[in-house]
């Protein structure tokens, strides 16, 4: 908690200072890069908002990073990195507690939505096959962050490692 406790400083000054009036974050057009300029708290509301980005939805422990990589994705020339919080610039992009991973989380998923979505166009919504978004999804991730395990990755590590008694390896 104390990790995030300058970055929700930011936030809810940020938040006060530019929006002071009220939150138009229910609103459905997504933020403008004059919105960067001029309404910044209204982008850190509407990345918040359940409505447009996975963010509100998350446990607490994710949602502060979600929300700083959805300002950092829309807004990348308001961002500056600072030594203040780690969360904005200084994670791993491979770290879930960091901006930059929800920042590329946002952009893989926005590239291979055709997958998942209308895939055809006939207004219906054509989920029935996750695996392709899924797998398209992972591989934007690994584009944009090398270091980033796979799910394919993390099952050959879990079979390498469950090959011998206790997952030691004994070959030599």
């Amino acid at each position: 908690m104390k990790r995030h406790g300058a970055a929700l400083i930011v936030l809810a000054s940020v938040a006060f200072l530019n929006l002071g009036l009220g939150s138009r974050a229910d609103d459905w057009h997504e933020p403008s890069p004059e919105s960067c300029k001029t309404e910044l708290g209204f982008v850190f509301d509407w990345c918040e908002s359940r409505a447009h980005w996975p963010c509100g939805i998350l446990d607490e422990e994710d949602r502060a990073a979600c929300q700083a990589g959805c300002v950092m994705y829309l807004c990348p020339a308001q961002i500056t990195c600072t030594e203040l919080d780690p969360m904005w610039c200084g994670t791993p992009c491979e770290d879930r507690s960091g901006a930059t991973f929800w920042r590329n989380m946002h952009i893989a998923s926005e590239r291979c939505d055709h997958l998942f979505d209308d895939v055809n166009g006939d207004g219906v919504w054509d989920s029935h096959d996750f695996w392709p978004w899924q797998d398209c999804r992972e591989a934007v991730m690994k584009e944009r962050c090398p270091a980033i395990r796979t799910r394919r990755e993390e099952l050959e590590q879990k079979a390498r490692e469950g090959a011998s008694p206790g997952g030691v390896n004994t070959a030599q």
